[in-house]
């Protein structure tokens, strides 16, 4: 049963116009552009956490 279960993935935002870094190594300089990229790979966002000037969205993909 090996590669099934859910891949995840971390992106942060520091400062309020600050540029989107993702877990794998990637960017993004809008919120509009990572959730577009994202969302045709097979991304989803399923949380969303704020804590003074950061902002981390939690995305999940199925593995299989």
């Amino acid at each position: 049963m090996a590669g099934y279960g859910w891949s995840y993935l971390v992106v942060t935002r520091t400062g309020a116009a600050g540029e989107l870094r993702a877990s794998d190594g990637g960017s993004f300089t809008t919120e509009a552009e990572m959730l577009r990229e994202l969302g045709v790979t097979g991304w989803e966002l399923v949380a969303i956490r704020e804590a003074a000037a950061t902002v981390i969205y939690y995305f999940k993909r199925s593995r299989s």
